[in-house]
């Protein structure tokens, strides 16, 4: 890997405006960070979040599994001598004997990934640096995850909330609510101080108004720093400026084969009803990568790949129906 970016400390720059940064720039590559001795990094495709990695013992994909008592010691052991063999991987091992499905072993890597994600958003201190990489990750290892989603959980739980409020803007900083969310914001359980701030900025507020709603400090800087970072709500360095395309409010994915070893995250690869026909691809791609979705989970998937290979033909620009394109074809054997 090389280094592209100037390391930054993390006591100076949240690693949520950096991720917010990235988005915006629609920037493929790695962001590393360390604290401590650990060493983990972020995976980013056209500035969405596709992966993560870290050499904690504790974040990787086998820890975690015995752990919550999902697979046995003795299985992690026999899935760990398969996967010391060249070619061999330690998520397929677990699927070709049998201890976890392939949809069981997305959901693990997808939950394994989030975690590490959210444990960095935490941090407030350490260093971080964007990273270019060398080879491009696979199709079959990527994750269709929501980044504004992440961020704006990650948000939730940040320990200083004055530092929160620095990035908003301060109390002048104005916010108002976007016209559509850019993820399955309803599907979360909201806090009666996120639930306010949202009300209120239903017509365009300032920072200073929303803290004076009867809600201690700290919650209603959390909650109104997550709205803004998960695109819900425009203010400093939000989404409406710069929309994004379609697929992020998904949580599906190939299963990915995960890390088992050490080594830095700089040496560490990747871990791991019916229609008839199929409709015409809308002239709008985001509804067009609706449909396939809409396909996807109902089991059609050659008619989903039909539909997104048109929307790609007429939409060569379509970030989101190109990403969910490849990984779906990613899952066939040889499919380069």
């Amino acid at each position: 890997m090389t280094d592209v970016g100037q390391p930054l400390s993390v006591a100076d720059v949240l690693v949520s405006e950096e991720v917010r940064r990235i988005r915006r720039d629609r920037w493929s590559g790695v962001l590393a960070l360390t604290q401590e001795g650990a060493a983990k990094g972020i995976y980013f495709l056209d500035g969405d979040i596709a992966f993560a990695a870290s050499t904690l013992e504790e974040d990787r994909l086998g820890a975690n599994l015995v752990r919550v008592g999902r697979i046995t010691a003795a299985e992690f052991k026999a899935a760990m001598a398969v996967a010391q063999a060249p070619g061999q991987q330690f998520g397929q091992a677990l699927i070709a004997a049998g201890v976890l499905s392939p949809v069981e072993l997305a959901a693990a890597v997808t939950g394994q990934v989030e975690r590490i994600v959210f444990s960095v958003l935490r941090w407030t201190s350490g260093r971080l640096q964007r990273r270019g990489m060398d080879r491009a990750l696979p199709a079959d290892l990527l994750l269709d995850l929501s980044t504004p989603r992440l961020l704006l959980l990650g948000a939730r739980v940040f320990p200083d909330p004055e530092r929160l409020a620095e990035a908003l803007g301060g109390p002048s900083a104005t916010l108002r609510r976007v016209g559509r969310a850019v993820f399955d914001y309803e599907g979360l359980p909201a806090s009666p101080p996120e639930r306010a701030v949202l009300a209120v900025c239903a017509r365009e507020t300032t920072l200073g108004e929303l803290l004076r709603l009867p809600h201690p400090r700290p919650q209603l800087l959390r909650a109104a720093y997550a709205l803004v970072a998960g695109g819900m709500v425009d203010g400093p360095g939000g989404e409406i400026q710069q929309p994004r395309p379609a697929g992020t409010d998904s949580r599906t994915s190939p299963a990915s084969p995960a890390v088992e070893g050490g080594g830095s995250v700089s040496e560490l690869p990747p871990e791991g009803g019916v229609a008839p026909t199929v409709r015409e691809t809308s002239a709008d791609p985001d509804t067009g990568e609706h449909q396939a979705r809409e396909l996807l989970e109902r089991g059609q998937r050659d008619q989903a790949v039909k539909v997104l290979t048109t929307l790609v033909e007429q939409h060569p620009r379509a970030v989101g129906g190109r990403r969910l394109l490849a990984m779906t074809l990613a899952q066939d054997g040889g499919f380069d």
